[in-house]
């Protein structure tokens, strides 16, 4: 018994009736603009599910889109027609792919420098590895909110901020792989690379101070300075130590992990 799928073949007129349905008209829609009953549109209609084998007008277009049966729109290779494909879950026809990829061309000529801290080409690169914000989360012990604001930031530098969600993240990916983001080696930051991190004095005392669990204002009264001071000189630790951008909550336990891996803290005394 032969079981091998027959091919789906469609007459010139429900082509035509599929094409106006993938424009978005409604059989009322067409049956005014073919001069037919509106009975008779359904009709054709319930006739082309069958011949198809699905069930919605939906289905009917995008895989009248894969096999050929419609061409692609009158508008296909604009970025409105492309965005529409990704809105409309079709599939992206020829001509939309071949003007994307001619844009994105276009538009690398005239890049701007991209310029992100090491914490953003590091998400970059877990994105790339196929991470997950839950998985970069639990990986750097960071809240959601973080990893989403550090993505957002990422991505409004590489200009896809304003790209549909389904596709933001590839062209991402793609836009930080031909700017180099994404090498074995990462790229050197733009402030100071090979800057030796250095903490005064004061500095010192005020993470061994919390670290003895004392609050900022008592950390401020021990060391005989004004509580803003005591705080604009812990902000600039946590910065040359390159943690301001995390959770309050772990910024204290990295930046002293950090420090003393630098050697700018004594070890803790052992009882």
């Amino acid at each position: 018994m032969d079981t091998e799928a027959q091919p789906v073949i469609l007459t010139e007129g429900q082509r035509r009736i599929l094409w106006l349905l993938s424009t978005g008209h409604t059989c009322s829609d067409i049956a005014r603009s073919t001069n037919h009953a509106p009975s008779v549109i359904r009709k054709t209609c319930a006739r082309i599910y069958e011949v198809m084998g699905v069930a919605t007008a939906a289905q009917a277009v995008r895989d009248g889109l894969l096999s050929g049966h419609i061409g692609p729109y009158e508008d296909c290779g604009l970025l409105a027609a492309y965005r529409r494909h990704i809105k409309r879950d079709e599939p992206v026809c020829a001509a939309c792919k071949r003007g994307n990829r001619e844009r994105m061309d276009a538009e690398a000529t005239l890049r701007r420098p991209v310029q992100l801290s090491e914490p953003h080409v590091r998400l970059l690169r877990a994105y790339d590895a196929g991470r997950t914000q839950e998985q970069v989360c639990r990986a750097w012990n960071v809240s959601h909110r973080t990893v989403k604001t550090l993505t957002a930031e990422a991505y409004a530098a590489l200009g896809v901020a304003k790209l549909p969600p389904t596709v933001r993240r590839e062209v991402a990916m793609r836009e930080a792989r031909m700017r180099g983001l994404l090498r074995d080696q990462p790229p050197p930051r733009p402030s100071a690379p090979q800057t030796t991190v250095r903490l005064s004095d004061t500095q010192v005392s005020i993470l061994l101070e919390l670290e003895k669990g004392a609050s900022l204002s008592q950390t401020a009264t021990r060391l005989g300075m004004p509580s803003g001071s005591c705080s604009t000189r812990l902000s600039e630790a946590y910065r040359r130590l390159d943690v301001a951008w995390m959770d309050k909550g772990t910024r204290l336990p990295a930046a002293l992990r950090k420090a003393r891996a630098l050697r700018l803290l004594p070890e803790p005394a052992s009882t």
